[in-house]
């Protein structure tokens, strides 16, 4: 069953940022070794440069909208955090500019419970859920970015209430 009714989508990433840029940086150095000494790099800074605009194209561009590989949709059924999960259609994950979402599951990982029905308790029920995600999705990167800087910012207990089809 898929819901329209989430209150926030959280981006699941192949691999972190750093890895990404720190892949694509060896695998440069490993290319531009290969076609030109270190002396003839010294000497042509900007054709350096050019190539590695071309080569960080080709090689899947900015980290954050083109490794993404998932998306864990938030939603609440009645007194619980539960949370869609949309992944990529071919199973083994790798860079690519074309990408594909399917639905994979009507819940990712076991329902969490609000048993304290505050502003803390949904925001805990909510970490706890996100967490068991992390678990479940083991090398990869579930990016909290956006919602750790607007957690404190929110009402849970109204967001609860207004996104609570099943109450």
């Amino acid at each position: 069953m898929i819901f329209d009714d989430y209150f926030l989508v959280i981006p699941v990433y192949r691999l972190p940022e750093s890895e990404y840029f720190s892949k694509m940086n060896d695998d440069f150095e490993r290319l531009i070794s290969k076609s030109w000494d270190a002396s003839f790099r010294h000497s042509n800074p900007s054709l350096v440069e050019n190539w590695r605009k071309s080569h960080r194209s080709s090689y899947g561009g900015d980290w954050e909208f083109n490794e993404v590989i998932g998306y864990i949709k938030l939603f609440f059924m009645g007194s619980q955090v539960r949370g869609e999960y949309w992944s990529t259609e071919p199973r083994r994950k790798v860079k690519t500019r074309k990408k594909q979402f399917e639905f994979k599951a009507h819940k990712l990982v076991a329902e969490c419970e609000i048993w304290d029905k505050t502003n803390d308790g949904v925001l805990a029920a909510i970490e706890d859920y996100l967490s068991r995600c992390k678990k479940k999705l083991k090398g990869r990167h579930i990016d909290l970015r956006e919602f750790e800087s607007l957690k404190a910012h929110i009402d849970w207990l109204s967001v609860h209430k207004t996104k609570n089809t099943f109450a």
